[in-house]
């Protein structure tokens, strides 16, 4: 949950180089408000939130040595792309399928981004990104 924070702080060091955080929707949704802080600051971080509605690795855990008995990982997710633009930075919303486009178009702007991929539910993330 701390890798967009953490992008904020490689971005501040390494103000001309373009950052990009890649998040869970469940460790994203631990620091949020920091895209308030990257628009104070002009840190025009990416931030790639792969939503799959769940704390993926936990219910991956679950799933594979509790013979599928889940506990706590669904989540009730919000509106990522409005979230984004309602602390004035851009969202883009996108799929699995789509994603390198979606990475060009956010890689493109000048502003802090929101980068919504949208995945199937069991599907860990490093899958996607091979």
């Amino acid at each position: 949950g701390y890798a967009y924070p953490t992008a904020l702080g490689c971005q501040t060091a390494y103000p001309e180089r373009k950052v990009v955080a890649l998040c869970g929707d469940g460790g994203f949704m631990y620091s949020p408000q920091e895209l308030s802080t990257a628009m104070r600051y002009g840190l025009n971080t990416v931030a790639v939130v792969f939503n799959n509605g769940a704390f993926g690795a936990s219910k991956w855990d679950q799933q594979h040595q509790f013979n599928g008995r889940y506990i706590g990982t669904d989540l009730f997710n919000p509106d990522f792309v409005s979230m984004a633009k309602s602390f004035g930075a851009e969202g883009i919303k996108t799929d699995a399928d789509n994603i390198e486009q979606g990475l060009k178009d956010a890689m493109a702007l000048d502003k802090p981004t929101l980068l919504e991929v949208e995945v199937p539910n069991m599907m860990p993330p490093f899958q996607i990104v091979e």
